[in-house]
Parts: structure tokens; C-alpha cells; sequence
């Protein structure tokens, strides 16, 4: 049928109270001119922030309509004016009668008098929900999310929050292995949850919800506003009655004070083209590299031994860039937010996890060391750039997320000053004098001599090499023959658990070992070198489709490092994580240096890749751990 299957009510009800202060107090009067204007009509790129929904509603497949505003007494006007100039039509705005922050129905107030009025608009219409101050990053996809959705759930979209400080603004949900949504948490205290999976003001409701939204209102009839104006509190009472399914989104944009608008208008304005798009064609270019895992080896890496580590595309950086006049490196909305807190206490959180710099010393390191090797090679750089970040790799659980970014910056780098006349990306490396087996080395210099990260080659190989490959990192190994590409159809159904509350520094853990081998200790000698022939008894095994004695070795992996760096380092809930995956017959280990492990099911008379985790899911969302299913290796090279 060609007749729209969603409708969409955008909530725009709300007085905007500390951005309107916020402009008032202003010192340079830049914004004076949006005294009075609602919040959904503020100029982002160049049009009214709802024109932005408006596009993604008549771009998608599904045919989103109607759509409909609901509004206060104070801004009615100007949404009408909006929604008759855009071919809406006066109906599509309600006024729900109110004056004053004071007197507010509230969200859950305002959605379900939308309902009524326009009753016979929406019919039996599902409902899209949106908050009327909320975009999401450009890479959303209303299309891909409507279809995400299994048949009759209602969904939401979530994103990862960049700090443990954000856990206190934000309503969290937390989900079971299928992605369906268990819990919702309003502003919870970080250590409240594991879950940093944030669901902003954005939700899919199927059309028997409609009924409900009304029976919630009666039920909290006479509770304070605060319950009627939170819609995360609607989605909480609506978990225990209908099934809700989280599909993943990048990130969003929040205008709710003057900051969060500047911040918005700058990354639309770097971002975006004239039709309020990607930028796209002649001369953009995209860098990607994923998370990574240590099969076995590790991490005599970083002491002469041997690894085997796959590419996980679950989770990925991409560095985006595009020519411009000058030399802009654009700071990503969740991960580099350095100028305003909301306390001392978020500071010191934030501070904490992210450090000073965010994401953007990352691109400014990989392009100054990728400039120094241009100049040494007396090839010229004339040509300036814009380049933006956006990742998915978990935060500081052990999957390499920082140099995922150096690497899909080196490689956006490479292709944005190569031509397909001299051999593109390739070519420019020959140009340089670098071989693919130096730039792992390259990567790590990026961290290291710029930034004073101390790390290992074990990441940056992988990352760079991609597929699954074994390494040898003996001194007297050659590097152009120590790393061995290996058929990813070797490996058997692997799952990946990660713990957000470990918040590890790779760094910090491994300096005590680094010294005791350095001093001759002979038990992290002795240690490394049995790590090593691990890592040689994982391929051997991998090439025998012998998966029982690979679930041995990475068994015996982790056994080993737990003695060489004791349980105060390896930490309670990362052998917590290890404890739960062996109670339920998988075989696992770090991925890293903790927070993160890669896990194999014992082979059994069950059918390959059955998960028994579910028995225990409430055990492991107590102890933090979070499952991706099916982590994936496919082959990626330098050039992609």
C-alpha cells in the first residue's frame, strides 16, 4: 500500500527557558535575534531545526504522515506559519493552551492530547515520537531503523554516552542479548548500571500503545508534573506491558542551553554541504578501521612474543575528510566536550575518562606525523582539509578504539593527497618509502612520540593488516616477514563481552610487568615465552578446525596472565566477566588489557554458535558485562 504506515508528532511544546536566559545574558548579543523563537525553529544549517525532520520523514521508505506539532499558547503562531509554508497545513499544529513553564501539560500530556485531537488524522496509524530539540548525527537512518524494528515492537534509539557524568543527565536503558530494552534508569548514578546505552526523546510506538499512553496519564493523575514531563517515564511503564527494541544510533544533538546550540550550528556547519547533506564526491574521502581482539598470545606482544588477533567489525572509527580553505579539525559533539561542565564533580568524571583532549589529538597527531613523513620525503602538501571523527568502538574496555581513529586518519590522510594516476594510496606509500609492514610502526609512533601513549604493535598491526593475522614481535624477526595474513574462514563463532564500569589505561596496567622483565623476573620471562607458544598452538589448532584445543589455549591465555599480573590488576569484575562465560561452557580470555574478553563455546553435541548466556543475564548485567554476538573478521587491507 502506498498509504503512509507511520505518523509522526513532534513535541515543541516546551518554553526553552535556559536557552532564552542564556541568549539574554549573552556578552557578544550574537544570538539576540532568536529572543522569543521556540526552540524546534532555531536555525541549524541554514533552516529551521524541524525542516531537518521534515526531510528525514519524507525521505524514508516507510512515508511517514502526518506530521503533527504540538505546541504551547506562546509559540502557536509561529508553528502555524511554519507548518502552511511547508505544505502541512494549519491542522498540524495543536495547541495545548498553556502560557507558562508553570502551567506545562507536560511531554506525556502534550503526545497524548496530540493523539486526541488528530484522531482522525492518525487513524490506525503507528506513532513516531520526536522531541522538537533533538537531531541526531547525519548518518541516521530512519529507513534503516524502521525496518530494524521486528514485527509489532515498538523502538527507541540509543547511543553511547561519552562519560561516566553523562550517566547523571541522561535516562539509560538497559537491553538483553536480542537488543530488546529490559530497563530504563532516569538520570541514574554511574554506578547504578553498566548500561551507558543513553535513549534520548526518540520513540517508535506501534498503534496499540495509543491506549495506554492515556491509561499511564489516569494512573499518574495525580503525581507531580516531573512524571508527566519526562517521556522516559511513559517508557518505563509501558516496558512491563509491550516489547521495545533499542536499535544503536552514533550520537545526537542537544540544544538545551546556548553552548549545546553553538556547538550544534559549528558541526553542522563543518559537516554538512549546501543541501544539508554529507559531504559527498569529488574530493571527500572516509578512513575506517575497526575494533580489534587478541586471540592468544597476548600480551607478550609488547615483550618479544608472538599474538593472533582478529578485526572486529562490529564496532568502528571513521574519519571523515573534505577540502577546504583552511585547516579545521572538527570536534566530535560527545567525545570532546572541554569547555563547560555542570559541575566540579562531572569535570573531574570527565576529565578522568576522556583526559584534556578528547578525540581531536588524535587527528592532530596522525596529521602531523603523516605531514613530517610528506616533508622528509619531499612530497609537497598544498591542498587544506576539514576532518571530523565519529566511532562506535566502546571506550577504554581493551578493543583499541584510540588507535582505530589514528588509523582510519592515516588512511583518510592517504587517500585525500593521492591520485589514481600514481597509484592512489598504495602509490603514495611507495612515494613515502613505506612498506604496509612499517606503518603499524608508524601508527604506534603517532601515540607514542607524539602524545607519550605508551602501547604495544600488537593493535596497530591488526588494525592496519585487518582479517585475522598472526604476529611475531621476536627482535630478531624481520618486520616485513613477521606478521602472516591467515584465512578468516579458519575461525569458528566467537562472541565479545565488555564491561564499561573497568574504565582501564593499557599503559597503567602492564608498567609493573614491564619492569619485572626488564629486571630479569623469571617467572614474566618464562611467562611471555609460554604466552608465545600459545599463540603457536592457537594456529596450529585453527588450521586443524581443532576448536577444543583453541578454547585450551585461550583458557590457559588468560590462567597464565592472571599469575604473572595477580587478581589486584586483572581486577574483580573482569574475572567476574571470565568466571561467568566459563560457568556457561565458552573458553575466554582478555581482548586486551581487560575490560573486554573474546570468548569460544566448548565444542558440545549443541549446534555451533548456540550461546547458553541467557540462563544468566541478569547475573552478567550485574556484573556489567555486555555481549555483541557473533564478533566478525572479514579481510581489510591497507588500501580500503
Amino acid at each position: 500500500s502506498d498509504e503512509p504506515r507511520w505518523a509522526a508528532v513532534i513535541l515543541a511544546a516546551g518554553y526553552g527557558s535556559r536557552l532564552q536566559k542564556d541568549i539574554e545574558t549573552d556578552p557578544s548579543k550574537q544570538f539576540g535575534h532568536l529572543l522569543g523563537q521556540p526552540k524546534a525553529l532555531l536555525p541549524v544549517g541554514g533552516v529551521p531545526l524541524l525542516d531537518h525532520w521534515l526531510r528525514i520523514f519524507r525521505e524514508t521508505s516507510a512515508q511517514v504522515g502526518p506530521v503533527i506539532i504540538v505546541t504551547n499558547k506562546l509559540f502557536h503562531r509561529q508553528f502555524v506559519e511554519w507548518a502552511v509554508s511547508r505544505g502541512l497545513g494549519r491542522n498540524a499544529v495543536v495547541n495545548d493552551g498553556t502560557t507558562a513553564n508553570e502551567n506545562r501539560l507536560g511531554a506525556c500530556g502534550d503526545l497524548h492530547l496530540a493523539l486526541k485531537e488528530r484522531a482522525d488524522m492518525i487513524g490506525d496509524r503507528d506513532i513516531l515520537v520526536v522531541a522538537g530539540d533533538t537531531l541526531f548525527f547525519q548518518d541516521f537512518s530512519l529507513s534503516f531503523f524502521l525496518s530494524s524494528l521486528p514485527s509489532q515492537h515498538s523502538g527507541v534509539v540509543t547511543y553511547q554516552i561519552g562519560s561516566d557524568a553523562e550517566t547523571l543527565k541522561r535516562g539509560l536503558v538497559e537491553v538483553d542479548a536480542s537488543g530488546q530494552v529490559i530497563k530504563l534508569l532516569e538520570k541514574p548514578e554511574p554506578t547504578a548500571t553498566s548500561s551507558r546505552s543513553a535513549c534520548p526523546a526518540f520513540y517508535a510506538y506501534r498503534h496499540n500503545c495509543k491506549a495506554l499512553i492515556g491509561q499511564f496519564l489516569e494512573e499518574n493523575k495525580d503525581a507531580p508534573l516531573e512524571m508527566k514531563d519526562a517521556p522516559g517515564q511513559l517508557l518505563a511503564w509501558l516496558l512491563q506491558r509491550v516489547p521495545v527494541q533499542a536499535i544503536p544510533v552514533s550520537g545526537r544533538f542537544d540544544i538545551g542551553n546556548l553552548s549545546q546550540y553553538r556547538d550544534t550550528l559549528s558541526f553542522y556547519a563543518q559537516t554538512l554541504d549546501s543541501e544539508l547533506k554529507p559531504h559527498h564526491g569529488a574530493g571527500v574521502v572516509v578512513g575506517r578501521a575497526c575494533a580489534r581482539a587478541a586471540l592468544a598470545g597476548n600480551p607478550s606482544d609488547g615483550f618479544g612474543g608472538k599474538t593472533v588477533s582478529l578485526l572486529v567489525t562490529n564496532y568502528a572509527a571513521t574519519v571523515t575528510m573534505r577540502p577546504s580553505e583552511r585547516l579545521v579539525f572538527v570536534p566530535h559533539p560527545e567525545y570532546d566536550k572541554d569547555h563547560e561542565f555542570t559541575s566540579m564533580g562531572e569535570l573531574l568524571l570527565t576529565t578522568e575518562l576522556n583526559g584534556y583532549y578528547g578525540g581531536l589529538r588524535l587527528l592532530r597527531a596522525a596529521a602531523k606525523r603523516f605531514a613530517s613523513l610528506c616533508e622528509k620525503a619531499l612530497v609537497p602538501l598544498t591542498a587544506n582539509f576539514t576532518m571530523s571523527y565519529e566511532t562506535t568502538i566502546p571506550r577504554m574496555v581493551g578493543l583499541s578504539g584510540s588507535s582505530a581513529i589514528i588509523t582510519a586518519a592515516l588512511r583518510a590522510l592517504l587517500k585525500f593527497y593521492s591520485t589514481l594516476e600514481e597509484g592512489g594510496p598504495i602509490g603514495l606509500l611507495t612515494r613515502l618509502g613505506i612498506s604496509e609492514a612499517q606503518m603499524p610502526q608508524i601508527i604506534l609512533d603517532v601515540e607514542e612520540k607524539e602524545l607519550g601513549i605508551s602501547a604495544g604493535l600488537q593493535d596497530r598491526v591488526i588494525q592496519w593488516y585487518g582479517g585475522l593475522v598472526a604476529m611475531d614481535f621476536a627482535p630478531a624477526t624481520p618486520r616485513e616477514s613477521a606478521y602472516t595474513r591467515l584465512p578468516v574462514e579458519l575461525l569458528p563463532p566467537l562472541y565479545l563481552a565488555y564491561n564499561t564500569r573497568l574504565l582501564g589505561d593499557s599503559g597503567k596496567v602492564h608498567s609493573p610487568v614491564r619492569a619485572r622483565f626488564a629486571a630479569g623476573d623469571p617467572e614474566v620471562v618464562q611467562g611471555m615465552a609460554t604466552l608465545a607458544a600459545l599463540a603457536n598452538l592457537a594456529v596450529t589448532a585453527l588450521h586443524a578446525g581443532d576448536y577444543g584445543a583453541l578454547c585450551d589455549a585461550m583458557d590457559e591465555n588468560f590462567n597464565l596472565r592472571r599469575r604473572i599480573y595477580f587478581d589486584k590488576v586483572v581486577g574483580a569484575r573482569n574475572l567476574e566477566m571470565i568466571s561467568l562465560a566459563r560457568t556457561h561452557g565458552l573458553a575466554a580470555k582478555f581482548t586486551g588489557s581487560g575490560g573486554a574478553c573474546i570468548c569460544l563455546k566448548r565444542p558440545t553435541t549443541e549446534s555451533p554458535g548456540t550461546f547458553p548466556l541467557k540462563a544468566d543475564e541478569e547475573a552478567g548485567r550485574r556484573g556489567g558485562a555486555r555481549l555483541a554476538r557473533g564478533a566478525r573478521a572479514p579481510g581489510r587491507g591497507a588500501a580500503d
